[in-house]
């Protein structure tokens, strides 16, 4: 009777442990690589968002005109697109010259609409950006939202564009960062009311 050992095959203790470590670090890089894109893909929403929202406060200027009919009287009235970057949010308003003093005064705006940033994404520039929007000049940025800042209600110190009955912007051009601390886009618009949306590619804005 001949007798036959069998020899049972398996992993040993080292090889599991070599393994388990190996399916770790895939999970790692998988979940970074993730998280990246989903900061990506969230800042450049945040740009796109910001693009049609201006399009849809320009719209609004448009359809309501510079005058309204009130008592019997033609009063002015404007839209503001008002940002407050310390909040990541902006705002639309809609503002009528109740008591014909042809100056913004409290109680005479009211909102529209209000909107704000995705997580994770701000006003302002990643480290690196030595070019103005979008045209490229040369020079850092001065500041995250580049219009003028009236003292007056709705803009209430804070930087807002005016958009008159053409959709243009009445109080000067300028300029919107927006980051992720990564990547950068910007948006810039003339007074005509012509917008512009870019990307920071690490040397220029395209």
């Amino acid at each position: 009777m001949i007798r036959r050992e069998v020899r049972e095959e398996g992993f040993t203790l080292l090889e599991l442990l070599f393994v388990v470590a190996l399916i770790g670090i895939l999970l790692t890089i998988s979940a970074w690589g993730s998280s990246a894109v989903l900061r990506d893909w969230q800042v450049q929403r945040a740009a796109y968002q910001l693009l049609e929202d201006l399009k849809s406060a320009q719209r609004q200027a448009e359809l309501r005109g510079n005058t309204t009919l009130s008592n019997g009287m033609l009063n002015t009235q404007r839209s503001f697109l008002v940002f407050s970057p310390a909040t990541r949010s902006y705002a639309l308003y809609a503002w009528q010259d109740i008591d014909g003093s042809g100056t913004p005064e409290t109680g005479e705006s009211t909102v529209v609409w209000e909107q704000s940033l995705p997580p994770g994404v701000a006003f302002g520039w990643s480290a690196g950006v030595d070019r103005k929007a979008c045209s490229n000049p040369l020079g850092v940025p001065s500041s995250a939202v580049t219009f003028a800042s009236p003292d007056y209600p709705p803009c209430d110190d804070r930087p807002c564009i005016k958009f008159d009955s053409q959709g243009s912007s009445v109080i000067g051009p300028g300029a919107i960062y927006l980051s992720n601390t990564d990547q950068s886009y910007a948006m810039s618009v003339t007074r005509p009311g012509l917008f512009t949306l870019c990307k920071w590619d690490g040397e220029r804005w395209q």
